[in-house]
């Protein structure tokens, strides 16, 4: 199969991913403008990570028919068939169900991606930021307008198929060359930590685009837009820095961008250099655990230490803000990154080998 084919495969399920969050966000921010409600879906998105689950190419079907789920729930919305509160959980447990199936199929789907060698993790990383940017700017642009119409549904097309082909290469197999699911990866505390950090900058975003900013769900993923341009262009827009520059960066940035009455637009341009910044993070991480074997496997352990961390991060974000306000919670993310880049300058020399969290 083409390299040109699955990366575009692969862009595809980004993007139908990237639809399930913005949609889901937006429909809990318009659901109750609670702080810690709105932090449990970073909750719901990551928490399959910390239970013992298989990975298996299996996922996807599991995505496909959270997605559909998920519109049904819409559909209960637009015509106020069911009370706030049942289309609240409802919408958690979906996106859970969501979560389950992307999760346990990423690594199955990155070694199909992968195999042949002829793809690098720049390529697969550009692709996947690529398929997230349009599916936020498409979630931004549909929900409001077209909210009977979900785009992930057809978006998520591309990798089924890619799925299913691979389903058919294994039922030819011999039974000794099936190959069977992948085990649990571990963590690494210096992923934990930045997934940490994403989790509490990510938490309320939506209801401060909402409650704080007065926007829309096009402002959402203007914003969510921009953070993904900057990822797809980390290596232009960014020299090679330091992990703890890259953090002191990134503190500023959100400082400047959660600052009182700047503007929208602003927020938008800021996002930019904030998403490169955090790519870079995570390249340096991926290098980190270069003891670890493959890269299919490395990336697993770097997501998955990420989910994990972003769970804390995000309900300590949602506490913080219910009990001091989204404004005080979202200065306080700068805070951490401070602290991220301290850590880091402290404890993890450059040379340090990958220490792993069983």
């Amino acid at each position: 199969m083409k390299s040109s084919i699955k990366l575009l495969s692969w862009s595809s399920w980004m993007a139908s991913i990237s639809v399930v969050t913005v949609t889901s966000a937006w429909l809990l921010a318009e659901l109750s403008t609670s702080p810690l409600i709105n932090s449990l879906l970073i909750g719901a998105q990551n928490l399959p990570a910390l239970l013992p689950l298989a990975r298996t190419i299996k996922g996807v079907r599991v995505f496909i028919g959270a997605t559909f789920l998920l519109e049904l729930i819409v559909v209960c919305l637009y015509f106020q068939l069911l009370p706030n509160w049942v289309l609240i959980v409802s919408t958690l447990m979906v996106v859970l169900l969501a979560s389950c199936g992307s999760i346990t199929s990423l690594l199955p789907m990155t070694g199909i991606v992968l195999e042949g060698n002829t793809i690098t993790n720049q390529s697969i990383q550009q692709g996947a930021d690529v398929g997230s940017m349009s599916g936020t700017l498409i979630s931004g642009v549909v929900y409001p307008y077209l909210k009977l119409f979900p785009p992930s549904i057809l978006l998520v097309l591309a990798p089924a198929w890619l799925s299913k082909n691979n389903f058919r290469k294994i039922r030819s197999m011999s039974v000794v060359d099936v190959p069977t699911p992948v085990k649990v990866p571990p963590t690494d505390r210096w992923c934990l930590l930045q997934g940490f950090c994403v989790g509490s900058l990510f938490a309320l975003l939506p209801l401060w685009v909402l409650s704080l900013k007065d926007g829309f769900s096009v402002d959402y993923s203007m914003i969510l837009g921009a953070y993904m341009l900057g990822r797809i262009f980390t290596n232009r827009l960014l020299p090679k820095l330091s992990i703890i520059i890259l953090y002191l960066l990134c503190a500023g940035l959100i400082f400047i961008a959660f600052y009182p009455n700047v503007p929208i637009w602003l927020d938008v341009l800021i996002f930019i250099p904030l998403g490169a910044s955090i790519t870079q993070i995570e390249f340096d991480l991926i290098d980190h655990l270069h003891g670890h074997g493959d890269l299919p496997l490395r990336r697993d352990i770097l997501f998955r230490s990420l989910a994990i961390a972003s769970v804390l991060g995000s309900l300590v974000s949602g506490m913080i803000g219910q009990a001091i306000g989204i404004q005080n919670s979202l200065f306080l993310v700068a805070l951490i990154y401070g602290l991220a880049a301290l850590l880091s300058w402290r404890f993890r020399p450059p040379s340090e080998s990958v220490s792993i969290i069983s």
